[in-house]
C-alpha cells in the first residue's frame, strides 16, 4: 500500500486536518513505540474517520491512533504528578500497545496488501512536542483534552470500519477493540470531571 494523507477530523485538533498518519510498532509489553519514519505522503484525500470503509484507510488511521496514545501517555507517565492521570496513562500505554500488536497480527492474517506504517507524521509530532512543552501546571489539562479528542476520533473510526469495512480479520479487530476505546472515553470523562 502506498501511504496517503489521512484526515484526523477534529480528533487531535479543533479543526479538520489531513495529516499523513503513521504508526510505530510496539512489542505490546512495555509500551515503547518503535520506528521513526513518517509515512510518505501522497496528496490523495482520505475520508473522515466516520466514513472509513477500506482497510487501506483504516489501518494507517488506527495505527497512528495507537502510536499517538503510546507516545503521549509515556510523556504523561514522566511529567504528570497526579496519581489518577498517571494511572490512566499507564492503562493507555498497556492497552494501546496491545492494540498495536493485534492490528499488526490482523493485517498479516488478512493477507491484504496493506502495510502498517511506522513513525509519527509532522502534524502529530508537533502535537507531541506541544504537549511536552506544556508548563507543569497546564500539562494534565492539555493531556486530558488530547485524550478526549483522540478517543472521540478513534471511536468514530473503529465503529465505522467494524460496521462497514471489508469482512475479515481487520474488521474483527476493529469490532473487538471498539468496546475498549469506549471504556477509555469513559475514563477520560471521569478525569475531566475531576479537573
Amino acid at each position: 500500500m502506498t501511504p496517503r494523507l489521512l484526515p484526523l477530523a477534529a480528533a487531535l485538533s479543533l479543526c479538520l486536518t489531513a495529516p499523513a498518519l503513521a504508526q510505530s510498532t510496539s512489542n505490546g509489553t512495555n509500551g515503547t513505540a518503535k520506528g521513526t519514519s513518517a509515512m510518505a505522503a501522497s496528496k490523495a484525500p482520505m475520508p473522515a474517520p466516520q466514513n472509513v470503509k477500506t482497510a487501506q484507510n483504516f489501518v494507517p488511521m488506527a495505527a497512528v491512533s495507537n502510536t499517538f496514545e503510546i507516545e503521549t501517555s509515556n510523556l504523561a507517565l514522566r511529567k504528570s504528578k497526579d496519581k489518577a492521570v498517571h494511572d490512566f496513562a499507564q492503562k493507555m500505554v498497556h492497552d494501546h500497545s496491545q492494540a498495536a500488536t493485534k492490528l499488526e497480527a490482523a493485517v498479516k492474517q488478512s493477507k491484504m496488501n496493506v502495510s502498517v506504517p511506522t513513525g509519527l507524521d509532522p502534524e502529530h509530532k508537533q502535537m507531541l512536542d506541544d504537549l511536552e512543552a506544556a508548563p507543569s501546571e497546564g500539562f494534565d489539562a492539555k493531556y486530558i483534552q488530547m485524550q478526549s479528542q483522540a478517543h472521540d476520533n478513534a471511536i468514530a473510526l473503529f465503529k465505522s470500519y467494524s460496521n462497514n469495512g471489508e469482512k475479515g480479520p481487520i474488521r474483527q479487530f476493529a469490532a473487538k477493540t471498539l468496546p475498549t476505546l469506549k471504556h477509555h472515553k469513559q475514563l477520560v470523562q471521569k478525569l475531566q470531571k475531576k479537573s
